[in-house]
Order: structure tokens, then sequence, then C-alpha cells
């Protein structure tokens, strides 16, 4: 009788080893997301001599992965292109913040929202009544609507931000092929007035 039993308990372990807890999904860069080198940019006002340097670390993210490709050969106009907004953008900025702050209350740094983990994968009963779906709707004359590919950024609360990646978005779409640019992410800002800075004792 002792034998069984053992065999039971064995047969049950393994199982309970084979089907461990699956670990969550860890946020990470998609393949069809470029991150080109960080773009410095420094501002000289005119009237005061006042300087500010700016960097900005901005992804790209294609519509798919053969758009990664086109953009990559064509990134050095798309950066281009963005220095020419952000030299305009930035100097009517630096002239608000020049006027409107004391030194020392000018600079900051922003941080854009953490990825988003990728979705676990669809189980077979899921494709399979997706197909069923999609069946129907053919045979009814209708097409359904195909979900668009998992992208891991959430939209950016900060106004000013998510304002200056939409015009950054339209510059590159007017750069390159329709359909090959989806979104541009601003993942961090960094904000420096020498001229601020407290002389060292």
């Amino acid at each position: 009788m002792a034998t069984p039993t053992a065999r039971a308990s064995t047969a049950s372990a393994d199982k309970a080893n084979t089907e461990e807890p699956k670990e969550p999904a860890v946020p990470e860069i998609p393949d069809t997301v470029v991150v080109p080198d960080p773009v410095s940019l420094t501002i000289v006002l005119r009237n005061s001599g006042t300087i500010r340097q700016i960097v900005f670390n901005i992804w790209l993210e294609a519509t798919n992965r053969q758009a990664v490709d086109v953009i990559e050969q064509r990134l050095p106009k798309v950066i281009n292109a963005f220095l020419v907004d952000l030299q305009r953008l930035m100097y009517r900025d630096t002239e608000q913040r020049f006027e409107n702050r004391e030194p020392g209350k000018r600079g900051f740094k922003y941080t854009a929202p953490g990825l988003l983990p990728p979705p676990p994968p669809k189980t077979e009963e899921e494709l399979a009544a997706e197909a069923e779906a999609a069946k129907l709707a053919e045979e009814n004359g209708e097409e359904i609507a195909k979900e668009p590919p998992f992208s891991p950024f959430q939209p950016v609360s900060n106004r000013y931000f998510a304002a200056l990646q939409n015009k950054l978005l339209r510059t590159g779409q007017g750069v390159l092929p329709p359909d090959t640019l989806r979104s541009v992410q601003i993942r961090m800002f960094y904000d420096f007035w020498p001229g601020d800075a407290k002389p060292r004792k």
C-alpha cells in the first residue's frame, strides 16, 4: 500500500513543479522603436546673452518592423527637422522662463511615464473566437477593424510635452513616407542654465 501512495505524491509534486506561476511581464522596448542619440540644444538670448542648455531623449515609434529601416535611413533628416522646430519653440520658451522665473528656479527635468508591460499572448480560445467573428463578418459583407499593435507608451499627462510630441510627430511624418511613423516620444528632458548656477566658494 505504501508504494502507490509514494507514486501518487511524486506525480502531484512533478505536476506542481511544471505548473509554476508565470512571472509578470516586464516592460521592454519593442523592435519597432528607434532610439537615436540624445538631441542637444543651446539657446542664447539676443538681448541678455543668457545661455540655456537643453538635452532631449527622443524615441521614434514606427508603424511596423519594416518601417524601422526607413526611419533609420532618413534619421539625420528627421533629427535636423526636429532641431529646427525645437530651436524656434525653445527660444520663445527660454525668453518666457527668463522673464517670469527667478535665477535658480528656471531649469527643470522631465521624465516620461514608465513603459507598459506587453499583454499576455492570446489563448487558443480567444484566437478561435476572433477567427469565427472574422468569418461571420466576411459572410455578411462586413469587415472587422484590426486591433492596433501594442504600444508600450502611456499617455503623457504633462500637456506641454504632449503638445511637443504631437508637433514633432507631424514634423517627422512630413519628412518620412506616409504610414511610417506612429508616434514620437520624449523620454527625458534635461534643462540647465549655466548663469544660474551658484559660484563655488
